[in-house]
């Protein structure tokens, strides 16, 4: 009875392998992955969330090439593009998870530019003096977006959409395309 002995795999094999699959994907940088997307694939029927994410492994495997990867990535982006979307607020939510300061400035952030609006229509300054209504309105927001950038929701939500966009880019180009 023959034993069959594992044969080492040496690092010069190995590497050409490694260089071409960060190539693809570091190709995948260039690409506009929302460049097929189109108001139609908005409102089409989904999937469940994450139902894409979970699955048999033969859903899955590496392209071959940049185009196929970029092909994959734009139809990909198209068929999943609310299960990324969720993605993305489960990012966010789980940034400000540990911070409730930010959390709560951002969800009274609404309500305050909501009523000073109502406010100044109640006095009739709207009517009266409409560049005081645009400039209060804008002082507002200008006043929210200093205040949510001290309380680093701004970080939190560019971080989040970072790592949305990445998930989004690696699934996207792993997942192979139904014919």
């Amino acid at each position: 009875m023959q034993s069959r002995e594992k044969q080492p795999v040496s690092a010069a094999s190995l590497y050409p392998t490694v260089v071409s699959r960060a190539k693809i994907l570091l190709s995948l940088l260039k690409i506009n992955p929302f460049g097929k997307l189109t108001t139609n694939d908005l409102t089409k029927d989904k999937t469940h969330p994450f139902s894409v994410f979970r699955g048999r492994t033969e859903l899955y495997s590496f392209p071959e090439s940049q185009s196929e990867a970029a092909a994959r990535v734009q139809e990909n982006v198209r068929q999943f593009n609310g299960n990324y979307i969720f993605v993305f607020v489960i990012f966010f939510l789980l940034s400000l998870y540990k911070q409730p300061i930010p959390f709560l400035t951002l969800l009274a952030s609404f309500p305050v530019t909501d009523y000073l609006d109502k406010l100044i229509i109640k006095t009739g300054l709207d009517q009266a003096y409409p560049f005081v209504r645009r400039l209060l309105f804008f002082i507002s927001k200008l006043g929210i977006a200093a205040l949510l950038m001290r309380t680093e929701v701004v970080i939190a939500f560019f971080f989040s959409l970072l790592a949305a966009y990445f998930a989004m880019m690696l699934h996207g180009a792993l997942r192979i395309l139904h014919e």
